[in-house]
């Protein structure tokens, strides 16, 4: 009876890992609780079915199925839970099939020499110590660099699935054909061999990752081209403006003696009415000539008069109350994308609404504690949806600016945050200066 019982929780140690090591990369569906409430009565169901048969029929019948139970369990939590494209999910599943059946195969050696019930307590163990290791450095390290691979690359997936797929090929060839590893003698050359075959796979899968991100940064290298593309026109919108403001002090000057001349002619004539209506005009001319100083950041300043500009035009209202100054620890490039990027996404979200409907673009940027403070709200349509933590573009081939956005901001050690209040979609940004 003790053996049961300790051959359940080791399956039940089994599903809990694996779900655990899968989960650590996974995108989750919404509503991302139900989900996992799904699929954990699902795999309660498979143990419970798995229990069954063990106290009713034996371990013998159980051993012929028990791995492919697990494993179709594991199957319909990626089915219930997984939000990635099929061929990113294949990839995972197929990846943490090979990495549980190499735990299951070292567990099970070490304790090789064991009986009865103290080789199940002591593969028990094994294995709890190896998930123990395995499981942060899954969720610290590899999951970051994981999404960032997923959403990189596109088709790329296709053809990076079959990796997995051989070594799982090769592991079932060497440790279940001709015989199962269990029968194995202890000098037997398919111990070295599967050794050899858990070293070719980590080898094959750190080359994978050193070519994912080479593509990668050729995306990232593109990007960044673009970026300085935006930021030679937004300084050459700024030296544009610079020029104009310096010649129309050059001619205010040289026409300054015209306008003292009409005004002492004015007053000495006794035309206060004609004087008053002249100077207003004056002032207005002058107005109309002066570009908004929002801050003394030359980038920030210079995006916030390019999309103000761009709002006046298409008759969006504006608000913006900015305190940057110029040195803010933040590189140009990044600064020019975050900030870019919410404007652009800003304007375009005003621009999906209605003619007659009131637009309006609020902009909040303040450095305070070698912190760049960001908060961009905008009238929207409704029905925005979101995708996790990021809006659905509802523009063709869009949606790579609010991952930039993102991105930067973790890049920084910073936050970023989108969500819809009241008929306005809000950006938050929080950038740490170097």
């Amino acid at each position: 009876m003790l053996y049961n019982i300790l051959v359940v929780l080791s399956f039940l140690q089994s599903v809990i890992g694996f779900t655990l090591m899968s989960s650590s990369v996974m995108r989750f569906k919404e509503p991302v609780k139900k989900r996992i409430m799904v699929g954990f009565v699902v795999m309660l169901c498979g143990i419970s079915i798995l229990s069954y048969i063990l106290f009713t029929q034996g371990m013998d019948s159980v051993d012929r199925f028990a791995i492919l139970a697990i494993l179709v369990i594991e199957l319909s939590w990626f089915l219930i839970c997984s939000d990635d494209d099929f061929f990113v999910s294949l990839f995972s599943f197929i990846t943490f099939v090979n990495i549980y059946v190499s735990i299951s195969y070292t567990s099970d050696t070490l304790a090789i020499h064991m009986d009865g019930n103290t080789f199940m307590i002591v593969k028990t163990a094994i294995r709890l110590g190896i998930y123990l290791v395995i499981l942060p450095l899954l969720f610290k390290f590899v999951r970051p660099r994981f999404r960032r691979l997923v959403d990189a690359l596109d088709k790329e997936w296709r053809a990076a699935a079959l990796v997995p797929l051989m070594f799982l090929i090769m592991q079932i060839m060497v440790l279940y054909y001709p015989a199962p590893y269990w029968y194995w003698d202890n000098d037997s050359w398919y111990r070295f061999i599967i050794i050899t075959v858990y070293l070719l796979f980590l080898a094959v899968y750190y080359l994978l990752y050193i070519q994912a991100n080479a593509i990668v940064e050729k995306y990232a290298l593109e990007k960044r081209q673009l970026l300085m593309a935006q930021q030679e026109k937004l300084w050459e919108s700024e030296l544009t403006r610079q020029k104009a403001t310096a010649a129309l002090v050059f001619q205010q000057r040289h026409d300054m003696h015209h306008h003292n001349a009409v005004i002492m002619g004015m007053l000495q004539s006794g035309n206060t009415d004609e004087l008053k209506t002249y100077m207003k005009s004056f002032d207005a001319a002058l107005d109309a000539h002066n570009a908004n100083s929002f801050c003394s950041n030359p980038i920030a300043n210079s995006i916030f008069n390019m999309y103000a500009r761009r709002a006046e035009a298409e008759g969006i209202k504006t608000t913006f109350r900015a305190s940057v100054p110029e040195s803010i620890g933040i590189d140009n490039l990044d600064l020019t994308c975050v900030l870019g990027n919410a404007l652009e996404n800003a304007l375009e979200g005003c621009l999906r609404l209605a003619k007659e409907a009131e637009k309006e673009i609020s902009v909040t940027a303040k450095f305070i504690d070698n912190r760049l403070r960001l908060q961009v709200e905008n009238t929207c349509p409704p029905g925005i949806v979101f995708d996790g933590e990021l809006p659905v573009t509802q523009k063709q081939g869009g949606g790579t600016g609010t991952k930039s956005i993102l991105y930067t901001a973790e890049r920084y050690d910073g936050t970023a945050g989108f969500s819809v209040t009241d008929g306005k979609f809000i950006t938050q940004v929080v950038l740490n200066a170097n």
